[in-house]
């Protein structure tokens, strides 16, 4: 459990991004990662749900902007949002936390393991954020190969393309346990091709869309499976998911 300080509830993003430089700082959407900390270090919550950042609404043509605080209990039963995303969302979380978790403490997070991730990547994801010097945009694969904390800046929204064939390939210890390796593959209306892997890096990766494209990532070993494993694992997954969607 964290160690909260102080619990501010802004009603404006401006006032949002004013109590976000102050220190010990943590936004929160659901709660559901700062409610499981560890961290005993006092903190100042900033909870954004007052701010009304959970829409999900068409963005141009062929786009979808999905709210940062948007649930993942929403994304999954939402028809407008492209099936894979919708299951991913399904997946990601029990039925107690769909509801609490949120799209941007998801993306804040980079969970390794995460499939809604990984479908956003293959999706052209792209995190809106806001600031004190204004509004920045940023690929989703960017953001997570950076590596580094989102200082004094707030994710407002994710946008995705919808368009195009994805297929998902897992394999995890049980049927509806996480999967230990997952591939997503997309191929857009114009026949490109994307592919995603999760569990073989720090964050899920965009990689080139081969069945050898793991080859050269370096996955963390855990009792789940070693590197070599998860490496092969992914080849096979990827290969796969590739073939399905043509």
């Amino acid at each position: 459990m964290a160690n909260v300080s102080a619990y501010l509830r802004p009603a404006t993003l401006d006032d949002a991004l004013a109590c976000l430089s102050r220190p010990g700082a943590v936004v929160v959407g659901g709660g559901t990662i700062v409610n499981t900390a560890r961290n005993l270090d006092p903190v100042l919550v900033v909870d954004l749900q007052d701010l009304h950042i959970d829409a999900i609404e068409r963005d141009g043509e062929n786009g979808l902007a999905i709210g940062a605080t948007a649930t993942f209990q929403r994304l999954a039963g939402d028809a407008s949002v492209p099936a894979a995303i919708r299951e991913a969302a399904r997946r990601e979380e029990p039925s107690t936390l769909r509801t609490l978790a949120t799209v941007g403490g998801l993306v804040a997070t980079a969970d390794p393991s995460s499939e809604l991730l990984a479908a956003f990547l293959v999706h052209d994801g792209e995190v809106r954020l806001a600031g004190r010097d204004g509004p920045h945009r940023v690929t989703l694969a960017a953001l997570l190969a950076d590596g580094r904390p989102l200082a004094n800046k707030i994710i407002t929204a994710v946008r995705v393309e919808t368009g195009g064939v994805t297929a998902v390939q897992r394999t995890g210890r049980t049927r509806a346990d996480r999967a230990i390796v997952a591939a997503i593959a997309r191929r857009t209306a114009d026949g490109t091709r994307r592919l995603a892997l999760t569990g073989v890096a720090r964050t899920p990766v965009l990689v080139a869309p081969t069945p050898d494209a793991a080859q050269g990532l370096d996955p963390p070993g855990d009792y789940r499976g070693s590197a070599e494993y998860r490496r092969a694992l992914a080849a096979v997954l990827a290969g796969r998911a590739l073939e399905e969607v043509g």
